[in-house]
């Protein structure tokens, strides 16, 4: 007994049928789990150069090994898929309770293909799944998505859904279940291209993990650490954004005024404390003790009557910092916005800040923005503009595609001001004062995405965060942790106290599967799961080309930044050589021969030496991870 079931959902929603298949142990063992899984069918079963919002492109929704048990900070799920923001490889994770259902309804994950003929939803229960009628579910927005199904199925349902962003193919909706988001690369919008507003899971219960008794002693001390634990009490008191901010602010690496300041004036009115004043409840995900999520309500002004779990950093980042707006309220109005809507936060702020920039710079006016006055701080245009953002109507349908496609179609110059890597708007951490986070930005198959390679040493300064070199090495060891972290679906935040020698002894306990408690061998997993994610962009025809930073951050010095003003990121060119060499990749970004072999990746030579010949790969390939 393991609490891997081996089993796998397909649904092809362009012929109706569903079905349970297998997933390979041996699969299971050399890639782990939802990242490393996902990438190996994606890659064995999509063809390059599919429309990512087109019939051929699937939608991978996985758990871990631990999700379902009583691991703490384990329950998360993930989603991967081709993303119709940049045509590379997405990944995008969510909270609540979505995944742990999956996995006791007797599913690792899912497989959605093909495209309906009109909206439906998937429902599933007893390892069975229907395709069910959604008409009477578009065009509601998530909260009331999830209200009606738990109607329909009983108030015991969990559900993944989309809203209006998705269903009118938003290039960075999102899925959402309960308030947490898989918010990231326009998963949502794949599931709208799809016709499919939901995947509603019934299934009550836990999963037992192969050996109980190993995994409840292991957890009982953990438990105990959790509970006394400093940090998860902060967490537990003022959510995930109460010493981010902080951290922000000190160390100088919270973009402000579209990633041209390092320093924002009466930052503290949007610090934890004065987000608190809007508190009245937590939340947590699935079993988790930390239940870092924050109810807060808006009950006077404007914005009376918002509610949101949240903000998080990244919100307050995206709708304050970045935008110089220091209204905590409307950054709770803007962030349930989104969370109705099916918006992630973090590219709809960006898009907002390049629009006031561009407003600033004289290149659209009133009449471009539906009347929208967009000067810094303007909070209560930034809360209408995320509405029609979602709606995806008149200036919002526009800035609804992302900076990079917006920029393109505005024209004058405006690319300039587009904060993006690949397609992906940049989230809150500056490059130019990280310079860590400036390689991995560059390097990552996502795009900017800020748990790629998070260089959490830099960030607190126990490594030099600001030396144009060395970074290489240090950026592969992020990259495959968070790689790890993806495939056993641990959240950073519910993880207080728990050690490396903890998570391999529960991972051993759930599966029985003795490698997993080696972290040599699970460092080697994450390795080929980085390397396979590689050579599916570069099979989409990406190369080092596209591995860059926009120029901002490699001409203009930061301004008003602490110590930090005057930075700019000196020698990413030779960052990437470092962190090519060191991932052992060509100085092209391409994975070597070699690497491949050395990682049991050989059926992706062929490919790799097709693409360095200049020739088109056929896309049907396909290979075991010899041992």
């Amino acid at each position: 007994m393991t609490t891997y079931t081996g089993k796998l959902l397909r649904v092809n929603l362009s012929t109706g049928a569903t079905a349970v298949e297998p997933i390979p142990e041996q699969v299971i063992r050399d890639f782990m789990g939802p990242r490393g899984i996902g990438i190996k069918y994606l890659y064995d079963e999509l063809k390059p150069g599919i429309d990512p919002l087109g019939p051929e492109n699937k939608l991978f929704i996985g758990t871990g090994a631990l999700s379902g048990t009583s691991g703490q900070g384990f329950n998360r799920w993930l989603v991967t898929t081709k993303s119709p923001a940049s045509g590379a490889w997405a990944k995008s994770s969510c909270g609540a309770d979505f995944g742990a259902r999956l996995r006791i309804a007797g599913l690792d994950a899912i497989i959605i293909e093909g495209k309906a003929e009109k909206p439906c939803y998937i429902y599933i229960e007893d390892q069975k799944a229907e395709i069910l009628d959604a008409a009477e579910l578009w065009g509601l927005n998530t909260e009331e998505t999830q209200q009606r199904l738990e109607q329909m199925h009983g108030p015991k349902v969990i559900t993944a859904c989309i809203g209006p962003a998705g269903e009118k193919l938003g290039k960075y909706a999102a899925i959402v279940s309960h308030r947490r988001t898989a918010g990231r690369c326009g998963t949502g919008a794949v599931m709208g291209a799809k016709n499919l507003k939901a995947v509603t899971v019934n299934a009550p219960g836990t999963a037992v993990p192969h050996n109980l008794k190993a995994f409840n002693e292991v957890m009982r001390e953990l438990i105990e650490i959790y509970i006394a634990h400093p940090r998860r009490k902060i967490l537990t008191e003022f959510g995930v954004a109460s010493s981010l901010l902080k951290y922000g602010r000190d160390m100088q690496f919270s973009p402000v005024r579209n990633f041209t300041r390092g320093r924002l004036d009466d930052i503290e009115k949007i610090g934890a404390p004065e987000f608190n004043r809007f508190k009245i409840g937590n939340y947590g995900c699935y079993g988790c003790l930390t239940r870092c999520g924050q109810i807060r309500k808006v009950t006077e002004g404007p914005y009376a009557g918002f509610q949101t779990e949240g903000p998080e950093y990244e919100t307050i980042f995206s709708f304050g910092c970045v935008l110089c707006n220091t209204d905590p309220a409307s950054i709770i109005a803007a962030d349930a916005l989104c969370d109705f809507l099916g918006i992630d936060t973090i590219s709809a702020g960006v898009c907002i800040a390049f629009a006031c920039e561009l407003f600033e710079k004289g290149i659209i006016s009133t009449k471009d923005t539906d009347g929208l006055d967009l000067t810094w701080g303007n909070h209560p245009a930034f809360v209408k503009l995320v509405q029609k953002i979602g709606e995806r109507e008149g200036f919002g349908e526009l800035l609804g595609e992302g900076v990079k496609q917006a920029a393109e179609q505005i024209g004058n110059g405006a690319e300039k001001y587009a904060m993006h890597v690949k397609g992906l708007e940049i989230p809150g951490y500056e490059p130019r004062a990280v310079k860590g986070y400036a390689l991995s930005y560059a390097v990552s198959t996502l795009g900017a995405q800020h748990n790629w390679g998070r260089p959490t040493d830099e960030l607190t300064r126990t490594r030099d965060p600001l030396t144009d070199e060395g970074h290489g090495e240090y950026i592969v060891a992020v990259a495959k942790k968070q790689v790890m972290n993806d495939n056993v679906l641990e959240c950073v935040f519910g993880n207080s106290g728990l050690t490396t020698e903890a998570r391999h002894q529960l991972l051993v306990a759930a599966t029985g599967f003795e490698e997993f408690g080696d972290p040599a061998y699970v460092d080697r997993v994450s390795e080929r799961v980085l390397c396979l994610e590689r050579a599916f962009n570069i099979r989409e025809g990406f190369s080092r080309k596209d591995d860059t930073l926009p120029e901002r951050f490699l001409t203009e010095p930061l301004e008003d930044a602490g110590l930090v003003t005057g930075e700019i990121v000196r020698n990413l060119d030779g960052m990437i050589d470092e962190y090519y060499d060191a991932a052992g990749y060509s100085r092209n970004g391409i994975p070597t021969p070699q690497k491949l072999k050395e990682l049991g990746l050989e059926y992706v030579i062929p490919d790799m030496e097709r693409f360095m010949k200049g020739k088109q790969t056929t896309g049907k390939l396909r290979g075991k991870v010899k041992r």
